[in-house]
């Protein structure tokens, strides 16, 4: 059950979003020069190009971070998983507004800085939100499964 929530959440996620690049790969080439213009098609150029690292940074993230924080958390109060999620948001904004500003040429002005900003949260805000209903579908799956693997440990006894 333990690779399935570290796997299924990160494949799901990377599913989705290589759905999003491959149907506009069509409409805008995904080449190294696309990357760092600022824009959506560079970070889905970025996605395109670099696939297999983000993957497996994805899975280490999901296995050594997420895993542990999202078991505990269902062990946990509400206020736990509040600031759980909490923690997570400013994380996200955080590495978003670093990343932008790393990205971003002083000399366009602030628009093209905090649009890439809002980008890149909107991005990681939406790859949370998939990959913790993905845990919580294994988890609700795995509690209804639950009672019936009791009760016929409960029989054999």
């Amino acid at each position: 059950m333990k690779l399935l929530k570290v796997l299924l959440p990160v494949l799901v996620d990377f599913g989705i979003f290589g759905l999003v690049v491959y149907y506009n790969m069509p409409d805008h080439p995904m080449r190294i020069g696309e990357i760092g213009n600022g824009n959506l098609y560079s970070l889905m150029a970025y996605f395109h190009l670099f696939w297999g690292l983000l993957l497996a940074d994805g899975i280490l993230t999901q296995y050594l971070i997420i895993t542990p924080l999202w078991n505990k958390a269902r062990q946990k109060g509400p206020m736990f998983r509040f600031v759980v999620g909490v923690c997570i948001a400013l994380v996200c904004v955080s590495f978003a507004g670093a990343l932008s500003y790393i990205i971003w040429l002083p000399e366009e002005g602030y628009d093209p800085l905090l649009s890439f900003w809002w980008y890149m949260t909107e991005i990681q805000a939406i790859y949370w939100l998939i990959n913790f209903a993905v845990l919580y579908l294994i988890d609700r799956k795995k509690t209804t499964e639950t009672p019936e693997t009791d009760e016929v440990e409960i029989a054999v006894s």
